[in-house]
């Protein structure tokens, strides 16, 4: 089953987005509002693992790999590569994509999943991507609410530092 979204921030710069997706404020920020819980996150680079648990009905775990991270100063892409998946999934990638648009900043989601169960398959695609459809709202609102907040703490960044 493959699911993709694209949700377009207005007036953000690429690298600003960028700098978002490698800060772990704007990852609890974005599963904020969800029975969440971020057990370990150091980053997006290749290797680094996450690991999240959620509610539905008990805790279930989630842990990815990143991989295929790749980054300028206008676009970033990575992917999460499931390791150990909740609801017997068995495959589990979500690829995350930031590039300049016309109008400031465009953020693709495409998840790839699976499961060996066609009934249960259907049943657990709206529970998985349930935090991802929301991203449609939460990331609108944390670029909209954060901006003048941090983006100056950026600008000394844009024309010295490496990403």
């Amino acid at each position: 089953m493959s699911f993709e979204q694209k949700v377009l921030i207005r007036g953000v710069e690429p690298l600003d987005v960028i700098r978002c997706f490698h800060d772990r404020k704007f990852v609890e920020f974005l599963t904020a509002l969800q029975p969440v819980k971020i057990k370990s996150w150091r980053g997006i680079n290749d290797e680094m693992e996450a690991s999240f648990s959620f509610w539905f009905f008990g805790w279930r775990e989630i842990r990815v790999v990143h991989k295929n991270y790749r980054v300028t100063r206008s676009s970033l892409e990575f992917e999460d590569l499931g390791m150990k998946l909740p609801f017997g999934l068995s495959h589990w990638n979500h690829h995350h994509i930031v590039e300049l648009h016309e109008k400031g900043t465009v953020i693709v989601d495409k998840v790839e999943m699976s499961h060996q169960s066609l009934v249960k398959k259907y049943f657990i695609i709206p529970i998985m991507l349930f935090p991802v459809f929301i991203r449609r709202f939460t990331y609108r609102i944390w670029f909209y609410l954060m901006e003048g907040n941090t983006w100056d703490s950026f600008k000394r960044f844009k024309s010295n530092e490496k990403i």
